[in-house]
């Protein structure tokens, strides 16, 4: 085969590809769905909860293979059966006054939620997806840290989210662009950091 057909096939494929690509970012939904436009920093579980519904059903209603992958400016369809949530009330920490769910004094290392914790099972299942085989001690450390509410924060140390990750630490993680009350990316954190110390929660209050 001569150099000038090869080059002819490569440049075809290549436009081939681009097109494919630019095919899956953009789509239209049925009449009855809501759209949703992907811009930098979105996660597919941050949709989710935004619509109230959950990562997987937005992966399988929009045939997305690879869930940790979506691109800025894609449309994604969510159907018309889900609710959209308040982002401001997901996100939002509660402020050190507002009085909390129990008599008893609260503990400076004791989270304080800012909204109601978000489905257990879909929480577990995002941190059993990222931890893998470590995911049932990832769980523990989460549920002791937080009570698996991907809104919690603490007054006292700024710690927030499902792992309870302070602000300095956050910053150093692959995630520092995106929320820390958005549960897929706290746990993707917390996992860089249980990596980092060599498989541990050495930089836990909770042990699994």
């Amino acid at each position: 085969m001569s150099i000038g057909i090869a080059l002819v096939l490569f440049v075809a494929a290549l436009s081939l590809g681009t097109q494919t690509a630019q095919a899956h970012v953009h789509s239209t939904c049925s009449a009855d769905d809501r759209s949703y436009v992907v811009v930098a920093g979105d996660t597919l579980s941050g949709i989710a909860y935004r619509y109230g519904t959950n990562w997987s059903s937005l992966a399988s209603y929009n045939d997305i293979v690879n869930p940790n992958l979506i691109y800025v400016n894609q449309v994604v369809c969510v159907p018309s059966t889900g609710s959209t949530r308040s982002v401001s009330t997901a996100v939002q920490p509660q402020p050190a006054s507002a009085p909390v769910a129990s008599s008893a004094p609260v503990a400076p290392s004791a989270p304080v939620v800012s909204s109601a914790p978000a489905s257990s099972g879909g929480v577990t299942a995002i941190i059993d997806q990222v931890f893998g085989p470590y995911g049932s001690a990832a769980t523990q450390v989460a549920s002791c840290e937080s009570g698996l509410n991907p809104g919690a924060t603490n007054p006292y140390s700024s710690a927030a989210g499902l792992f309870q990750i302070l602000p300095s630490t956050w910053s150093g993680t692959s995630q520092a662009g995106s929320s820390p009350y958005n549960a897929w990316a706290n746990a993707v954190a917390a996992h860089e950091i249980f990596v980092r110390d060599g498989y541990s929660w050495s930089e836990w209050t909770c042990k699994a």
